[in-house]
């Protein structure tokens, strides 16, 4: 049976609309710690800021951006993200000025002039610009400088810094990445649910593939929440995975004996 397949037949054995904890629902699960940090994200995009976004792998940083980012006109707001791991000088703003449109210049410095140019044009235009760097842990200490150069010497748009906590707890504690430590107005961090928000962040899941029975038994919530720490991403992957084994069991009800036996395969030994 192929993919396409098989989700059919799932939906079918669950009466789902569809499969559930794969992508992003349209409208947010918003808890009340989400709702602040999205809040406060948005002022980014219409004053020149510098903020960082920070968490645990999985815990929402890169949905909480993209939330946020539904939320502006593009007609308004010139956003470009840079996902490269550990990435050099060059290859971040080749990078951004490919993904502006632009043809990069060969000298990095040339480059970053151009982005500068470009933004000064869409500033007089009347638009908004920002620049999200992803996986931004992983910069050097050469870059959060060359970042801090960028961003005084551009004067024209706004900097999200998105990474793991490290970004903060080692990377901007040192004395050399003091200024651009001292350039962020804005240190929002991202955790996992408590018990009663993953029950309501699951529930949400399920209004969004509208089934006609329910699909989780309440005792396995607690353990769910153990065992995940309520990092969202790995509640979707866990989930996921135990609708597939009740699938694959015929049963319609995922229980805790489920799960277990999701996360003794995914879990490091």
């Amino acid at each position: 049976m192929n993919t396409p397949n098989l989700h059919t037949a799932i939906c079918e054995h669950f009466k789902l609309s569809k499969i559930p904890f794969l992508k992003r629902t349209k409208q947010p699960f918003s808890s009340e710690s989400f709702k602040e940090n999205l809040s406060f994200l948005l002022t980014v995009f219409y004053s020149r800021q510098v903020a960082a976004v920070t968490g645990p792998p999985g815990s929402g940083k890169s949905s909480l951006i993209f939330y946020a980012l539904n939320e502006l006109d593009p007609a308004e707001f010139r956003v470009i993200s840079c996902e490269l791991s550990r990435p050099k000088k060059g290859a971040l703003y080749k990078t951004l000025a490919t993904k502006m449109g632009l043809n990069p210049a060969f000298r990095s410095d040339d480059i970053k002039l151009q982005i500068i140019n470009f933004f000064n044009e869409e500033n007089a235009q009347g638009k908004f610009n920002c620049v999200i760097i992803d996986e931004a842990h992983s910069l050097s200490i050469d870059m959060i400088d060359e970042l801090r150069s960028f961003y005084d010497e551009g004067n024209n748009f706004s900097l999200i810094l998105s990474g793991l906590p490290s970004l903060i707890n080692r990377k901007l504690n040192l004395t050399l990445t003091i200024p651009m430590k001292q350039r962020i107005s804005l240190f929002l961090e991202c955790s996992g649910f408590s018990l009663n928000e993953l029950k309501e962040y699951i529930k949400h899941q399920m209004e969004d593939v509208q089934p006609k029975n329910p699909l989780f038994d309440e005792k396995c919530f607690p353990f769910l929440h153990s065992e995940t720490s309520g990092i969202a991403r790995k509640i979707n992957q866990t989930c996921y995975g135990a609708l597939l084994e009740c699938f694959k069991q015929e049963k319609t009800i995922i229980t805790e004996e489920l799960i277990k036996k999701v996360l003794d395969k995914i879990s490091p030994t």
